[in-house]
């Protein structure tokens, strides 16, 4: 049997009792052979739980690459760390098909420019890839260190242990260089580089204590990484073994600025102290994001309940921060914080908001805000700490490590830059802005990463993250499951998007169009000699702007590095499978699939497409100046040629968050057009919601931001009214008013300066207002649900519906949303008709009640329709059936570049688009 000691160290590592067994028999009891046995694949094909059987798969290749382009073999880890470099690559590997999903393998580039090598190339990645993993559940350890750093005294840390220093979902040898690095640096001795015989004594705790702050950690590791020999004089690093010279590292040959200060050079003598300081660094990061520890318990299914098995290390930890789940429990609660585009409850509307004090105790938000801004303060600080440890050509000074990164360092920053998406999640360019330090070191971070080589490719690897915990086929084991996720580029794109719509938002507004040619009349208002604005004001847009070029200057640095080591044709499928704002035009029909599920994913997918774009709103058919085809036209000249710089950061950020926050859903959608030199010139349009009697319906508003946006609220005006006679709810009237607190048209809770967004009005609008029982948004009326009152109030609106917001809309589609909306009605044809089956077993035969009032308790059951015109359900759901039978499909293609803001648009004689409804 093998020895007892050596089968508990390779279950520390997380290899199961089987192949541990199998493989200590194989190799006689040496642990290090042993271990490399295993993590080279030899006993893949043993089940976790066959207790010794020894047969085994020819060892696979690590995917860690050596000069000579070939899989390291097992070998002393001082060699292989020294053989870790970048070189050019010679593989002839065909591209691999994306099949629609980002999917990361290595292959040649069509063209001759030659490529860096990445160092994961021939493993493949994918978003849809899942792992279950077998992992060491580790015992926490720890240990009286005596430091020379900050406290200069004993300090009682936790010791990192092997189990959580090799956690993750492997890739290719990553394992066998982490099982090695940390032996070497926690057991035996370390002999003195010059030979005399001396050894210096090694600890867990030398190199894996995790101190309080990181730099306690680096001044505790400088304090010890040169060791001077009592016997012969000697200096030696502890990390390597190598013997200490006196020369300095290489000076004034770096490429570029130098990084933050704060780097102790003794630390970076050699490779194995990068890999150990990244790995020590990245836990902390890791901990900084999601520092509640907690005792999780899974049940085993080898062993029956009473007894529990507790889930501890950094997995209880981590994982219920990222919504997965441990054994069969349900997800965590921070499932709930995910925000979902549209919330429809079967519970009645309590009204829109309207009840309750105008001025509402925030003190428990300013709270948060504070505790936030205190963290991300602290985490920044943690992220620029470890950043200037990372290896960069860009420093003043480089040093080996910079040039030869050592493979656990690849392995850490693949497996532990999950907070990397954990921020870029975030797809609030508002939330952004407002978190200022988080994220400027997150840019900095990605900054060092996408400019080296070695690292820039991991920006592109989907990443795999843990979702779900179970109890392992012993006390000392874990099985956890982990998923593929999109890459930070991925990700990092909707950033991207956000901030070049920002930085059009800032340019467009600074000064409005002061060349356009208007009436005396409008722009007596306008007031050119005006003060200039406060500094801050024009600090704050100036902040902004440098901040989204950051992002797009790192967006360009990231696609540069990919070409040098992926290849062109790699980026440009990446591209192609990013998000992007589209246009419509007549280029590639959008139909109807077989299915209603695949037509759901159709529609679903041409929506998140055309949900926002810029447009020219102004109207070509008045020569004599220049007018809007807009409610507020009127408004929108008299802020011609002032300068709000305040106003412009707040439409800047918002037009940045709505690029890509607007819901999208088959239930119901919102979609937005942009003046393109007007961003203050809106118009949306919201699909009536599911199961409401909007269902399906299009109804446009038009949207003005005034010139104290967003101190104060926008100007929204309804427009789906049928010419001013239809009132669809109780707050939506027949002349386009709008009845909503946040707009200030009725009391209530209402409009935040500075903190409120048109995205708050928006989807108010579509799930307050547009709701199941509009008869109950009449205050004094919310406990008549399901009465005779709210019933026959629907029936008619569903019956105004079907004339208007579906009829009228589908004959005569209204500018700008005429392609989206031919499409949507085509898309929901069949489940159009399927609703008007579906109204007409429940319409009470009566015609619509034009009358724009809200029915009266006496008027309505008595089936009172006197009104100035009548229409019948039959009639109107008919002529929506003939009107869908003839539409033809549209197409949609991706956007060109944005037009420069117009200085005088009527000199271009556009030709009028489709008119004007």
């Amino acid at each position: 049997m093998a020895d007892a000691s050596a089968l508990a160290q390779l279950l520390d590592m997380g290899i199961p009792r089987g192949r541990a067994q199998a493989a200590l028999k194989r190799s006689k009891g040496d642990i290090m052979a042993a271990a490399e046995r295993v993590f080279a694949g030899e006993f893949d094909d043993i089940d976790s739980d066959n207790e010794g059987d020894d047969e085994r798969r020819a060892p696979a290749a690590t995917g860690l690459q050596t000069p000579d382009g070939s899989a390291s073999e097992p070998g002393p880890i001082s060699q292989r760390v020294q053989d870790v470099v970048i070189v050019d690559s010679d593989d002839d590997d065909e591209p691999e098909d994306f099949g629609g999903d980002f999917e990361m393998d290595d292959f040649v580039e069509d063209d001759d420019n030659p490529r860096m090598q990445d160092p994961y190339a021939g493993i493949f990645f994918s978003k849809d890839r899942v792992e279950r993993i077998v992992e060491a559940q580790p015992e926490e350890e720890y240990a009286d260190v005596v430091t020379g750093g900050t406290y200069g005294k004993n300090v009682h840390v936790k010791i990192l242990s092997r189990g959580e220093w090799m956690s993750g979902c492997p890739e290719g040898g990553e394992q066998s260089f982490l099982f090695q690095l940390y032996n070497l640096l926690t057991e035996g001795n370390m002999p003195c580089s010059n030979g005399c015989g001396y050894a210096f004594p090694r600890s867990p705790a030398d190199f894996f204590a995790l101190f309080p702050t990181f730099p306690d950690y680096t001044a505790h590791l400088a304090s010890i990484i040169q060791k001077r020999c009592p016997q012969c004089n000697g200096k030696t690093c502890f990390a390597c073994g190598d013997a200490i010279s006196s020369s300095s590292p290489n000076k004034n040959n770096g490429k570029g600025k130098a990084l933050p200060k704060g780097e102790i050079e003794s630390l970076f003598h050699c490779s194995n102290a990068q890999g150990v300081i990244i790995g020590v660094g990245l836990q902390m990061i890791e901990q900084a994001f999601h520092p509640q520890p907690s005792l999780l318990t899974a049940a085993s299914p080898s062993f029956p309940p009473p007894k529990k098995r507790k889930i501890k290390g950094i997995m209880a930890k981590f994982l219920p921060a990222h919504g997965g789940s441990v054994g069969d429990s349900e997800a965590s609660d921070s499932e709930s914080d995910v925000p979902v585009p549209y919330f429809r409850k079967n519970s009645a509307a309590k009204g829109t908001g309207y009840s309750g004090a105008i001025n509402e105790d925030r003190s428990g938000q300013h709270a948060a805000e504070a505790a936030q801004a205190a963290t991300d303060a602290k985490t920044a600080k943690l992220l620029s700490q470890v950043c200037v440890y990372l290896p960069t050509l860009r420093r003043d000074k480089t040093h080996t490590s910079d040039y030869m990164v050592h493979p656990t360092a690849l392995a850490h920053l693949r497996r532990r830059s999950g907070f990397v998406n954990d921020l870029l999640r975030n797809d609030s360019l508002i939330d952004m802005s407002n978190r200022n330090a988080i994220y400027i070191a997150l840019l900095d971070w990605l900054e060092v990463v996408s400019n080296h080589e070695a690292l820039a490719p991991m920006l592109a690897m989907p990443q795999m993250r843990p979702t779900k915990v179970e109890a392992g086929p012993d006390n000392d084991t874990l099985y956890v499951t982990y998923d593929g996720s999109p890459s930070p580029r991925e990700m990092f794109e909707t950033i991207v998007i956000q901030a070049t719509a920002a930085l059009k938002g800032l340019s467009s507004t600074a000064v409005v169009d002061k060349d356009t040619v208007v009436s005396p009349e409008t722009t007596a208002t306008a007031n050119p000699t005006s003060p200039s604005p406060p500094a801050s004001d024009t600090e704050q847009n100036s902040a902004l702007q440098r901040f989204c070029e950051r992002i797009l200057t790192a967006q360009q640095t990231i696609d540069r590095q990919l070409v040098d080591t992926k290849g062109r044709d790699f980026v440009e499928r990446m591209r192609a499978s990013l998000p992007k704002i589209y246009q419509t035009d007549s280029s590639e029909k959008v139909t109807a699939a077989d299915s209603e599920e695949a037509t759901k994913t159709i529609y679903e997918q041409w929506a998140n497409k055309v949900r926002f774009q810029y447009c020219d709103l102004h109207n070509p058919a008045d020569a004599d100046q220049v007018t809007y085809r807009h409610a507020y036209d009127a408004e929108i000249r008299r802020l011609v040629g002032i300068d709000a710089p305040r106003r412009s950061l707040a439409i800047a950020k918002e037009l940045g968050t709505l690029t890509t926050n607007l819901p999208i859903a088959w239930n119901s959608s919102i979609f937005l057009r942009v003046d393109e030199a007007r961003v203050d010139c809106i118009k949306a349009m919201i699909i009536g919601p599911k199961d409401t009697p909007y269902e399906n319906g299009c109804f446009i508003f038009d949207i003005f931001l005034p010139l104290d946006y967003n101190q104060r609220c926008p100007n929204v005006k309804s427009m789906t009214t049928n010419g001013g006679k239809f009132r669809y709810n109780p707050n939506l009237y027949a002349d386009g008013k709008v009845c909503l607190s946040l707009l200030g048209t009725w009391s209530g809770p209402g409009w935040i300066a500075g903190k409120s967004t048109l995205l708050q009005v928006l989807i108010s609008i579509q799930s307050l207002i547009l709701c199941e029982e509009p008869y109950l948004n009449e205050p004094g009326w919310a406990d008549q649900s399901g009465s005779k009152q709210s019933k026959a109030y629907s029936a008619n609106v569903r019956r105004m519906v079907i004339v208007d917001a579906i009829g009228n809309n589908l004959k005569d589609p209204p500018f700008p949303f005429e392609n989206e909306i031919k499409t949507h009605f085509r898309l929901k044809a069949n489940a159009i008709r399927a609703q008007l089956d579906r109204w007409k077993a429940i319409d009470d035969s009566h015609s619509i009640d034009t009358g724009g009032h809200v029915p009266s308790a006496a008027t309505v059951p008595a089936g009172s329709t006197a009104t100035s015109s009548r229409f019948t359900f039959d009639g109107a759901a008919n002529e929506v059936r003939r009107l869908l039978d003839e539409l033809a499909p549209v197409s949609v293609a991706p956007a060109a570049a944005p037009a420069a803001a117009r200085r005088n648009p009527a000199r271009f004689g556009r030709a009028a688009k489709n008119g004007t409804k």
